[in-house]
């Protein structure tokens, strides 16, 4: 659409909120073509003065956003003279405290944050703060939505209610835990139908809300942490508050941020800035649909998926298993006898499911069993620190940082071979459908093909720019690399000899690299905010999904792909049932 004053499109009802940066207008759409983008015919419009991202990176933003179940969608986005305009689903709901009177109960408000909690940590996932969280905007509903996410994110709080307001946001703060300070405030206003000022003494310097309700413990302590005026000792991440609030000494993994997905997720449309020359995005997209999203408690390093099981490894140096159908963990090996003591570079289930290794920036590769959720050995005798894995049939092979290639029998857990021919750190390993042909990936500059039958170097093919990330083709004629500078080349084996070409380019450096078993989609992850899956023959750009602040592994099996981010969230997505097939 063109840039149409705001007049042209929808008919002002009256202003909601006004500040020195932004309003929030409730309108009704003039045009059928319009209305017909979103269910009603009014809609509420967050206008921004002066615009401080570009529109296209805010709109994408808030669509991933708003495809939540208690978030108002985006329906509209434009930009004028006048600012930005972004025009958000009218939610016609009384607030919570209206619809259901205070005081509550300790179930009630309990039940609440359990509900609220995985909603900012949703917002938060996408590097913004709703910065307005009051009784207000807690809209009725099972569960309640919430509405009037601010998107001036400076001092000034369009329309904002300063009794519920963290004691940073006057100073011109707005962090994550502010969010939570608020959310606390609803929640004990809510329990003693008491406002935020009635309820601290300014005498004593305290809360005296405890002094009032009785409360159990378990939700006592979350409150109190909750309310905390110093950021040091407050929540800083909403998942914290909701592991403490479920008294978990359960793997943080329990806490799916969205188990009850009731929207699909958009797939974006790709810019022409991220295809090729000439290129056009193909009709109709792959869709998908995000399961739920869980958050390890730290940056999940290293990802590998077989059937209904995903393995995860974390920074520091954690390990778990979990039904990828609900998100529940299975194993945690972390006991302080077992566990690695570094960073997870690369995780691989055996093709019978009984042993899953695990190898670690401590210098050791674990095998742990999945039956009993046990540890069965430690390797340790590399020539670097191990950085890589893949399991063939015969052995499996540990790439290190010293660019030695170890042969191990799998199961007496034997060392049988050394490839030593690269010179500098192995990067990546990746086998053939056979697991009889390997491919390696070095610091060198260096693809190497390797025969794990004759135990010899088959090919050097020398890279004009350091690769970072590999995936191979089933049939072993083709390595898909992915380097910092953005690019996605493919590597041609063929009689004549190796040739290559550009598959696609990206926006930002690529960090990981997932190709579906019939290597019909290829899913790329950067350092930007998107996850793109392209079709493998042609290089299309056929999805972009939102995975904010960069990823750093993935797991595809070709329906269902998991995407983990420098956030420590972990986004489970699920093609879509109807979606067009990869020719």
């Amino acid at each position: 659409m063109q840039a149409m004053p705001l007049k042209d499109r929808y008919d002002v009802i009256k202003v909601l909120n006004k500040g020195s940066s932004s309003r929030t207008i409730l309108a009704r759409a003039t045009s059928a073509s319009i209305s017909a983008l979103h269910p009603s015919d009014r809609v509420v419009i967050k206008q921004v003065f002066t615009p401080k991202a570009r529109l296209e990176d805010l709109a994408q933003r808030l669509q991933g956003i708003g495809d939540h179940p208690q978030l108002p969608q985006l329906v509209d986005s434009w930009q004028t003279a006048a600012g930005q305009f972004f025009a958000f689903e009218y939610i016609d709901a009384p607030p919570i405290d209206r619809a259901v009177a205070p005081p509550w109960s300790n179930a009630q408000v309990e039940t609440l944050l359990l509900n609220m909690l995985p909603v900012l940590e949703h917002i938060h996932s996408f590097r913004m703060v709703h910065g307005d969280i009051c009784p207000k905007n807690l809209r009725q509903g099972q569960p309640p939505i919430l509405v009037d996410l601010r998107l001036a994110q400076a001092s000034d709080v369009p329309g904002g209610d300063a009794a519920y307001g963290a004691p940073e946001q006057a100073l011109g703060q707005l962090v994550y835990g502010s969010d939570l300070y608020s959310l606390g405030l609803v929640a004990v206003h809510l329990m003693t139908g008491l406002s935020p000022f009635e309820l601290f003494s300014m005498a004593e310097d305290r809360w005296v809300w405890a002094d009032l309700v009785t409360v159990p413990k378990p939700l006592a302590t979350v409150l109190e942490r909750l309310l905390e005026r110093s950021l040091e000792d407050r929540y800083d991440r909403a998942g914290q508050a909701l592991m403490d609030l479920k008294q978990g000494p359960a793997s943080p993994l329990q806490m799916a941020l969205s188990l009850l997905p009731t929207k699909a997720v958009r797939s974006l449309a790709p810019s022409s800035r991220h295809l090729r020359p000439g290129q056009k995005l193909d009709r109709p997209q792959v869709k998908w649909q995000q399961r739920y999203r869980l958050m390890p408690g730290a940056v999940a390093t290293a990802l590998a998926m077989q059937g209904d099981r995903l393995a995860l490894g974390t920074g520091q140096g954690e390990v778990t298993v979990c039904d990828l159908t609900s998100g529940e963990a299975l194993y945690q090996f972390a006991s302080r006898q077992a566990r690695h003591s570094d960073r997870i570079r690369a995780l691989v289930f055996h093709p019978q499911g009984q042993l899953l290794y695990s190898a670690s920036a401590d210098g050791t590769v674990k095998v742990w069993d999945l039956i009993d959720g046990k540890l069965v050995h430690t390797m340790a005798q590399f020539s670097g620190l191990p950085t890589t894995l893949a399991l063939a049939p015969t052995c499996l092979a540990v790439g290190d940082s010293s660019g030695q290639i170890t042969l191990w029998q799998p199961e007496s857990f034997e060392r049988e071979h050394c490839f030593s021919q690269h010179q500098e750190g192995i990067t990546a390993l990746a086998l053939a459908a056979s697991g009889q042909l390997l491919a390696s990936l070095g610091r060198d500059r260096s693809l190497r093909l390797w025969s794990l039958t004759d135990r010899q170097l088959l090919e050097t093919v020398p890279l004009s720019a350091a690769a970072t990330t590999l995936a191979l083709h089933p049939s072993g004629n083709h390595a898909v690399l992915g380097s910092q500078r953005g690019t996605v080349d493919v590597w041609h084996r063929q009689a004549e000899g190796p040739s290559q070409e550009r598959l696609c380019s990206t926006d930002a450096a690529v960090t990981a690299l997932a190709l579906s078993p019939d290597a019909r989609l290829l899913a790329v992850g950067t350092q930007a905010n998107t996850v793109r899956l392209y079709r493998g023959a042609s290089g299309h750009c056929v999805s972009e999904l939102l995975q904010e602040w960069g990823t750093v592994a993935l797991a595809f099996d070709g329906s269902t792909l998991v995407s983990s981010g420098r956030d420590e969230i972990l986004t489970v997505w699920q093609r879509q049932a109807k979606s067009v097939p990869v020719p």
